[in-house]
């Protein structure tokens, strides 16, 4: 049995599921997929996303949005030196920051740029900045979605995280970090001064947070949060792939 996984997945970091797919009969191949890591070569539409624990998961979520003047300016500095039309690099801008919930942000670059026959590597950075905008976590969700691909989001943990509904419960311990802030309250018996404490973290996500967040991202987009320990994401990607006949 083969399965494919994306080239974006770091290498030497996966060893656990690697051996278990090894230990089962499972040969996987490394390709670049439209979507998730994980997926079967001649029939993609379950696609499986694996995060390495909760964190990268809040980072995905939280991901810092390159703001929509920056954008801009982008488009207009690309459209100067290819010498096109700022009529179309309007056209542009809107097709990568304009709300994009009822619609494929992609396949609009696309179809506007090949209209005008743009070359593949100023389309290239275009598809880039809407990546900038509004995140790689984003616009795989959004690829799914537009492609009717079943897209399953694997959060491994140690947490003993195995639901959403675990989600709700889950501390964060970012949220227990404190540091000295610049305020000083008073000194020590030392005659060392003594700083207020202040969290090293002050917006770190909590478990109901992020929880919600999973929710609606599943109303919103169709796909499927599941949590599982590392020892298990190897099984639990073949038994979401519809590999579960092996003989373990």
């Amino acid at each position: 049995m083969l399965i494919l996984e994306d080239t974006r997945q770091q290498e030497k970091k996966h060893d656990v599921k690697h051996e278990y797919f090894r230990r089962v009969g499972v040969h996987y191949n490394r390709t670049a997929l439209y979507c998730g890591d994980y997926t079967l070569p001649a029939n993609q539409s379950v696609c499986i996303d694996t995060k390495k624990d909760i964190h990268e998961l809040i980072g995905d979520i939280q991901v810092k949005q390159m703001p929509k003047k920056e954008v801009k300016d982008k488009v207009y500095e690309i459209c100067k030196n290819e010498r096109i039309s700022f009529d179309l690099a309007d056209e542009i801008y809107h097709a990568i920051c304009d709300d994009d919930a009822d619609r494929f942000a992609e396949k609009d670059i696309n179809e506007v740029c090949y209209k005008y026959a743009l070359s593949e590597s100023v389309i290239a950075s275009f598809q880039a900045l809407y990546v900038k905008r509004h995140g790689f976590f984003h616009r795989g969700l959004k690829r799914a979605q537009n492609s009717k691909i079943g897209l399953f989001i694997l959060i491994e943990n140690e947490d003993g995280v195995t639901s959403i509904d675990d989600l709700f419960y889950w501390h964060n311990p970012r949220l227990d970090i404190l540091v000295n802030s610049n305020q000083m309250i008073g000194f020590c018996k030392s005659g060392k001064p003594r700083y207020k404490k202040v969290r090293k973290y002050p917006y770190a996500a909590t478990g109901e947070w992020l929880a919600k967040a999973c929710l609606t991202m599943e109303l919103k987009y169709s796909c499927k949060f599941l949590f599982c320990s590392p020892g298990e994401s190897g099984s639990k990607i073949l038994e979401l792939l519809g590999i579960s006949q092996i003989n373990y």
